[in-house]
């Protein structure tokens, strides 16, 4: 059974496998990526018994912004909801009039599919060396 926690129980080496487990570089910085999930204005876990496979944070102004900084899920959990349950709980902690995030194309269809709409283009500046 899946278990969804507020609390961060996992250690830096766990998220960094999970975020390894869907190729994502930051996984490659286990303390850089542990400080900004635990720094999260929100962040919710998914285990399944004690083993985390999923989970979701967010940056916020406590008004009206909410911004989906992360939702990662292993790799053998997709496609079972998990990732749609974080969303949904993250989503509705509180009543925000935008909440914004910033997709892969891969997995644009899966935020179309959970209600969010395409706007806009992202633009980034990334310097994995710092």
């Amino acid at each position: 059974m899946i278990n969804y926690k507020t609390e961060m129980t996992c250690t830096k080496e766990e998220i960094a496998q999970l975020f390894l487990s869907v190729n994502w570089n930051s996984g490659k910085y286990p303390e850089k990526l542990y400080t900004s999930i635990k720094n999260s204005t929100y962040k919710i876990f998914a285990y399944d018994d004690n083993k985390l496979i999923g989970l979701v944070t967010a940056l916020s102004d406590q008004c009206i912004n909410l911004f989906i900084s992360y939702l990662v899920v292993a790799p053998e959990y997709q496609n079972q909801k998990i990732g749609t349950t974080l969303l949904s709980q993250i989503t509705t902690i509180k009543q925000f009039n935008r909440i914004e995030l910033i997709s892969d194309t891969k997995d644009k269809e899966f935020y179309l599919k959970n209600g969010f709409i395409e706007d806009g283009v992202g633009i980034f500046k990334i310097d994995w060396s710092r």
